[in-house]
């Protein structure tokens, strides 16, 4: 059985990340969904959404989806199905049957099809996300949290989610994550969702995007893409943020 890759949304709003392992065809005890929304790239099933949140997400993913095919160097991708739950009961029983686990997450995908949200106040920011970590995989089908820094990185800086490096404590005072320990899982931190996107913008305003996308195609092999260990980076990244967002 092919292996799913945790692609999640986290609860705080920010973005975790990729198709799992597992078991399942859940159950959805209380909210079943239908075929709300249809159009050139997205079916969107929900079952008690209210319609306004239900046309905010097919409009924030249309109005993105030719630019993140673009940057991502993709041509084209197959109709995506967008589920939407407004019941966290029945949401948080499907994605516990899928990954056979709870993750406190508002967002996954099951792989290069399907997108599966709850509705929240961030749904048209989390769906983009989303569909982001779905292009990606159209880059390089192997890159989903391989390694999970840089698949987060992608969606982040893709979907514009910056957080401002003065409210982060740790940034302020000099203390930055390594790239290891960006990777650890979901339930374990999330450091990459806050930081992920400065990662993104260092990296396509040092080499451009060409590189960026090179990184996908690698999973992110610094050396063979930038001629740049892990620690080379994480030092050249920081001075960047350093003198363009704390000065």
């Amino acid at each position: 059985m092919r292996s799913r890759v945790l692609v999640l949304t986290c609860l705080a709003s920010l973005a975790c990340g990729g198709p799992s392992s597992g078991p399942t065809s859940p159950t959805q005890p209380g909210e079943t969904l239908e075929l709300r929304r249809q159009t050139a790239h997205f079916r969107i099933l929900a079952g008690q959404a209210p319609d306004a949140a239900v046309v905010a997400a097919v409009e924030g993913l249309e109005a993105h989806y030719a630019r993140v095919l673009s940057d991502l160097g993709v041509g084209d991708v197959a109709m995506v199905t967008v589920k939407i739950w407004q019941d966290e009961a029945t949401y948080f029983s499907v994605l516990e049957g899928y990954f056979g686990e709870r993750y406190q997450a508002t967002g996954y995908i099951t792989g290069r099809d399907e997108i599966r949200v709850l509705a929240v106040p961030q749904l048209p920011v989390n769906v983009v996300h989303e569909f982001c970590h779905i292009v990606s995989l159209y880059v390089n089908p192997s890159i989903a949290n391989n390694p999970r820094w840089y698949w987060e990185t992608i969606a982040l800086y893709e979907n514009g989610e910056l957080v401002q490096p003065r409210t982060l404590d740790y940034m302020v005072r000099g203390a930055y994550p390594t790239l290891h320990q960006l990777n650890a899982g979901p339930n374990a931190s999330r450091q990459v969702y806050e930081i992920g996107y400065l990662l993104g913008e260092f990296i396509v305003s040092r080499w451009g995007r060409p590189a960026f996308v090179r990184l996908i195609q690698t999973n992110a092999d610094l050396p063979a893409t930038l001629g740049l260990s892990a620690p080379a980076l994480e030092e050249a990244w920081y001075v960047w943020v350093r003198e363009r967002y704390l000065r």
